[in-house]
């Protein structure tokens, strides 16, 4: 929901919150916009969780589960693509929890709604460094569109495997604009030893320095129905009756 700054009438009515806690107070006057809130947070924190544990920590984080946000992100963007919504910030840190432990995409203070391809210009991302495609700073280009939210999906299916991001080097890059320089000059991350040939593949198709060349967020959904994709890892399998119910509902073309 979202409700405008109250007016000077309304003001005197309007009394400020005191945390006595933080000695803080809010004042309620201005702008508000309200969300839901999803208790379970997002998915970084307990992904990491999951593999440091090699799957003991389960309770939030299991085969099913992680299928089904690998999908259910897909057949969201699938979504968001066809309104032609841009999202521009797809990382895992913006992918949230419901109660029943599904996905939720977040944070879309970046995204726009573009009315043809090609229309973004160069240079305007602010989002997350690891997640930026190559085109969007690419001096030869002009513009981008939503193959680069392609991009930060193979990212965000490579931080699903991987707590750590690292080129064949071994060096592991704090700096965004070292990190940016190989990314833009085709070096990848190599592979985490634990990701399935399936979907190290389709890694692999959805960071192609050519946008033209990455898959759409429809052709991923569909290359993901197949079962071969449903985990199995640390001892544990996917329910399949759970994905596949999961895929009928969230999947509505």
């Amino acid at each position: 929901s979202f409700r405008y700054p109250l007016s000077n009438e309304e003001n005197g009515a309007c009394k400020p919150q005191k945390d006595k806690e933080n000695e803080q107070t809010t004042d309620l006057t201005g702008y508000i916009s309200i969300s839901e809130f999803l208790e379970n947070g997002n998915i970084y924190t307990i992904t990491k969780k999951y593999l440091e544990s090699e799957g003991k920590e389960n309770e939030k984080m299991n085969p099913t589960i992680r299928s089904k946000i690998i999908f259910g992100i897909s057949a969201t963007m699938k979504s968001l693509h066809k309104r032609k919504i841009i999202h521009r910030n797809l990382t895992d840190f913006n992918i949230l929890l419901d109660d029943k432990l599904e996905p939720r995409i977040g944070s879309f203070s970046l995204a726009r709604y573009i009315d043809e391809p090609f229309e973004m210009e160069m240079g305007t991302w602010m989002g997350t460094t690891i997640s930026m495609a190559p085109e969007i700073f690419d001096d030869d280009s002009e513009s981008y569109s939503f193959p680069v939210d392609v991009f930060a999906y193979s990212i965000l299916l490579y931080r699903m495997f991987s707590n750590n991001i690292s080129f064949a080097d071994k060096k592991t890059y704090r700096s965004a604009k070292k990190y940016l320089a190989r990314i833009r000059r085709g070096d990848r991350p190599v592979r985490p030893p634990n990701i399935p040939d399936h979907y190290w593949d389709l890694i692999q198709k959805c960071w192609k320095q050519n946008p033209e060349e990455r898959p759409t967020f429809n052709e991923i959904t569909d290359i993901l129905k197949d079962d071969k994709y449903a985990l199995e890892e640390f001892g544990m399998k996917t329910d399949l009756e759970q994905l596949h119910e999961y895929q009928r509902r969230i999947d509505i073309g």
